[in-house]
């Protein structure tokens, strides 16, 4: 009985033992977990903070990308803007020039219509006045017939009156 007692015994140290082995393993592996655990936090907790270092970095490319599609974009709308008055300018212009050019036209016409009466005025003159000098010299000649020859005073004046007839018709001419 006394060798069952110690092997009881022996039994129970052995099986202490055991749960002992077991309970210092079982705080081991605790040990090992929350280890790992806190590992894995860590690793998380970096991870996390990695992801919103690329995530901040992303939405500043963004911006910096938007900002710089928006200076684009209003120096496009900036240099248009330009165009576009120059080309209203240029139009103003062509306007003007065109008035002006319609108001010369105008203005030509009114001046032909002057010069063509003036030279109509200027020839129903110089027919007067070939009738008037064509009667004057008949008259003179038959005068001079009945004179006999007209004196030189007469002479001057047909001379005088012949030049005059000569100088309007070139003048007509060159009209």
């Amino acid at each position: 009985e006394k060798m069952h007692e110690v092997s009881f015994q022996d039994k129970e140290k052995e099986h202490l033992t055991r749960l002992q082995d077991a309970e210092e393993m079982k705080k081991a592996l605790e040990q090992q977990m929350e280890s790992h655990r806190e590992a894995h936090q860590k690793q998380l907790s970096r991870l996390r903070d990695e992801i919103e270092e690329k995530q901040k970095i992303i939405d500043e490319i963004r911006e910096y990308k938007l900002q710089l599609e928006q200076e684009k974009l209003s120096a496009d709308y900036d240099k248009l803007k330009i165009e576009d008055q120059e080309r209203e300018m240029k139009l103003e212009k062509l306007i003007l020039l065109n008035d002006k050019r319609e108001q010369a036209r105008e203005d030509l016409k009114g001046l032909e219509e002057t010069v063509a009466r003036e030279l109509q005025t200027l020839h129903n003159l110089r027919k007067l006045f070939v009738q008037d000098l064509t009667t004057r010299v008949k008259k003179s000649v038959e005068l001079d017939s009945d004179d006999g020859g007209g004196s030189a005073a007469q002479k001057q004046k047909i001379s005088f009156l012949e030049n005059n007839l000569e100088q309007l018709t070139k003048v007509h001419k060159q009209v």
